[in-house]
């Protein structure tokens, strides 16, 4: 009977110890499972938020991505404090802290990577600039190669790249040069004993030359021995930039030669006694190089170049997308079969189109990301 009973009493305090044991396990799981389920979601909106952006890569830029990322992981740290098992005093006393990092890394921003990031989204939301522009910043000059969330990259026009910080950017004025019609001009300085109208079509002729549209030239200042004449042109195409400068000098020097206008300032001085003459150098017949040689910015910025390739497909999928919802919305108000089927075809063929620039751009982008 004693055995019954000694039997029935274990198995009863074994009962409640699994009971106990199973509430405690459960009261941990209660306690654990929110702020859990908070780091889970977050790391699922992030895996989301990255999957999207390399879904639709060709028509986002990275910094887009990186900002929805910064303010995904703290919300998620709010979160994440808010629904943690602890008093609500002392949550707000960690949100306070956490309140007063942040303010302290604004108020530091200017000297820190922090900086960068805000200067990023500012200089993106902007747009002043895109892959492929040619941009001048204090004295670097060079065309646009890729842009990120903390600096942007520029091929100079010796072909080697510079990395320059997006809060740089922000805190100096950055030229842009346009696409077309943009204007190239140079100086020369040139005495006064030559007729300014002569010198004026002179150097109107040798921009023509070059090609440029409607040339006009200002007389920049009037020296004690000299005049700065700047000749200045209009160029379509601003790819041409530095070797259409290059050429515009070289033509200016032959024009004025031509001319028989000396290119010195009376202040040319010359060791030798020599009778007077003009110094100006006999003209060679040179054969001009085949049209369909490359141009150096061909070569120089050839990285560039394919980056502003890129940002044109880009152009071109957005383009292909807006009309896409414009025949999916007449696609709604036609009722005639033969008439919906033609624009259902119409919709697949620019599907297609888009799929394969789609491929086309990621391509590129693996390429140059090697």
């Amino acid at each position: 009977m004693l055995f019954i009973h000694h039997l029935i009493y274990s198995y009863i305090k074994s009962t409640l110890k699994r009971k106990l044991i199973l509430e405690y396990i459960s009261k941990i799981f209660g306690i654990l499972i929110e702020p859990v389920s908070v780091i889970f979601i977050l790391v699922l909106l992030l895996f989301i938020n990255s999957w999207i952006f390399k879904t639709i890569r060709i028509s986002k830029e990275n910094i887009t991505k990186g900002v929805i990322s910064f303010l995904l992981i703290i919300a998620g740290a709010i979160a994440f404090i808010l629904v943690l098992p602890i008093e609500k005093e002392l949550k707000g006393q960690v949100l306070g802290f956490l309140g007063i990092i942040f303010s302290a890394g604004i108020a530091l921003s200017s000297t820190t990577v922090l900086g960068n990031f805000i200067a990023g989204i500012m200089n993106n939301s902007m747009k002043r600039f895109r892959n492929g522009d040619l941009i001048k910043i204090n004295d670097f000059h060079g065309r646009v190669t890729k842009k990120s969330i903390f600096h942007i990259e520029i091929q100079l026009e010796d072909s080697n790249f510079i990395t320059i910080p997006n809060l740089y950017i922000a805190s100096n004025p950055v030229k842009l040069t346009k696409k077309s019609n943009t204007i190239i001009s140079t100086s020369v300085s040139l005495g006064y004993d030559v007729s300014r109208k002569k010198i004026e079509k002179a150097l109107i002729d040798a921009a023509i030359s070059v090609g440029l549209k409607e040339p006009y030239v200002y007389i920049k200042s009037l020296g004690d021995f000299s005049i700065v004449y700047k000749i200045h042109g209009f160029l379509e195409d601003s790819n041409k930039f530095f070797s259409a400068t290059s050429l515009l000098n070289a033509k200016v020097i032959d024009e004025l030669h031509a001319q028989k206008i000396e290119i010195v300032s009376p202040n040319f001085m010359n060791q030798r006694r020599v009778d007077e003459q003009t110094f100006i150098p006999k003209q060679l017949i040179i054969e001009d190089q085949p049209s369909n040689s490359k141009l150096p910015e061909e070569l120089i910025f050839e990285e560039a170049i394919e980056s502003e390739k890129i940002e044109i497909k880009k152009d071109r999928v957005e383009i292909i997308e807006q009309e896409q919802k414009e025949l999916k919305k007449e696609l709604k108000k036609v009722k005639d079969k033969d008439e919906v089927e033609k624009i259902k075809a119409e919709i697949s063929k620019k599907e297609e189109i888009k799929e394969d620039i789609e491929e086309d751009i990621e391509k590129k982008e693996d390429e140059q990301s090697k």
